[in-house]
């Protein structure tokens, strides 16, 4: 049995704080228990979009803060007696995947393939999903076991329902795995953990036979369809509430936009969510007299409301895909939000899950057979355009919203003046 980790936060562009994130980390484990096989974490908004956009080593200090954050947080919950080791990151604009684990799964791992599709402005990452399907050698087969981790971010505003709804039908259609097409997702490892050699040669999309599928991010539903009025604030739930009173968050969940547009198999079709027990994951905002953004000390209580203009909602979630038969691989085992980080107004949300190393057999009636959209015949046409697009915007975001960009424009403006002024003493 392989124990999963599954984390998905929306850093707000922000670096996090490890000494504020590493302690509460691993909440949705029992304090004795193990530290999980397999850590993966599903990353929105990771970095300014200029930094996003660009990637590479522009994202290598937000990417290092998850690492230093994973590592502290590893070391505190098993008092320094076990380890983790990365095993690949990718992103696709603002989005990201990193997954991290122990040395007896890293040796098994046979191949690692990554997808990603856009759904923003042009087709660009300011939201979309990435992803990566890993290959492990199993024990008890010659077929290895396919474990799929899917990182995503929809569009915002609570009217848009519909829109959220395509963001879904597009990554269905557009998201696509293909042997050697990695290079536009990548935060490249120096010294990859595995051979892609085994990897398969054949297109697939996000459902895949013999693939378990995991999907985490902030998936922007919320429990209204419309913004809230300048007094709907005074009806927000209370934290403070008991559960049988009329302002207990968990009323708010009969209104989950989410949970009825899976029911009527609009979107996230197939998949499964346990049942939430756990406050709304947005709109907080943390109140000025706190310590300043991302400096809060562990053990320091963050001090935070409602943002008003945003009705609170469960938009940060992890859901999976069932196994096809009855005997179950999977066995979800936790389902929590982590506490307030003070440089996000989202709540890190965490799951647990054991995963049967049996392989998952082939079934033709299931969705992994039958996906609810066919795969777009132009997604790599679609993909490298809006990559086109994110790179053209990644500079020109970076040149007028960034110190170092502000001062090579400057200077830039400084060589061609002088050479002007230099060129017209000559002539003259």
């Amino acid at each position: 049995m392989i124990q999963a980790y599954l984390l998905t936060f929306n850093c707000a562009r922000h670096l996090v704080n490890p000494d504020v994130l590493a302690p509460s980390f691993f909440n949705a484990l029992p304090k004795a228990a193990a530290v999980p096989d397999i850590i993966v974490i599903s990353l929105q908004e990771i970095a300014p979009s200029a930094y996003s956009f660009l990637g590479g080593s522009y994202l290598k200090p937000y990417f290092d803060r998850i690492t230093t954050t994973v590592h502290l947080a590893t070391d505190i919950h098993s008092h320094g007696s076990e380890r983790l080791e990365h095993v690949a990151t990718r992103s696709l604009g603002m989005t990201a995947l990193m997954i991290f684990a122990k040395p007896r799964i890293t040796e098994r791992i046979q191949w690692v393939q990554a997808a990603g599709a856009g759904v923003g402005v042009w087709n660009m990452g300011n939201k979309g999903a990435v992803a990566m399907r890993i290959g492990l050698s199993s024990p008890r087969s010659e077929e290895g076991l396919i474990l799929g981790f899917t990182a995503a971010h929809f569009a915002p505003m609570e009217w848009n329902v519909q829109a959220r709804n395509k963001d879904w039908e597009d990554l269905v259609r557009n998201l696509v795995f293909v042997a050697d097409d990695d290079s536009a997702y990548s935060f490249s490892e120096e010294a990859p953990l595995w051979s892609s050699a085994q990897a398969p040669t054949v297109p697939t999309g996000l459902f895949c036979p013999g693939s378990h599928l995991f999907f985490a991010g902030d998936l922007n539903y919320r429990t209204c369809d419309t913004a809230p009025g300048p007094r709907a604030y005074t009806s927000y739930p209370k934290l403070s509430a008991s559960r049988g009173s009329p302002e207990h968050f968990l009323h708010w969940l009969e209104n989950d936009q989410l949970n009825r547009e899976r029911s009527a198999k609009r979107t996230l079709h197939g998949l499964h969510e346990l049942p939430i027990d756990f406050p709304p994951t947005y709109k907080y905002l943390v109140q000025k007299d706190a310590k300043s953004r991302g400096r809060t000390s562990p053990g320091d209580e963050v001090k935070w409301d409602w943002a008003t203009h945003r009705y609170p909602s469960w938009c940060d979630r992890i859901l999976y895909l069932p196994s096809p038969v009855s005997t179950s691989s999977l066995e979800p085992q936790m389902y929590t939000a982590l506490p307030i980080q003070s440089t996000s107004d989202h709540r890190p949300v965490a799951l647990v899950v054991h995963i049967n190393e049996q392989p998952l057999p082939l079934d033709a009636e299931d969705i992994r057979s039958t996906p609810p959209f066919p795969i777009n015949p132009q997604w790599r046409t679609r993909r490298d355009a809006a990559r086109r697009c994110e790179i053209i915007v990644g500079v020109a975001s970076y040149l007028a919203l960034t110190r170092t960009g502000n001062a090579a424009i400057i200077t830039a403006l400084t060589v061609s003046l002088a050479s002007w002024f230099l060129v017209s003493w000559i002539k003259g």
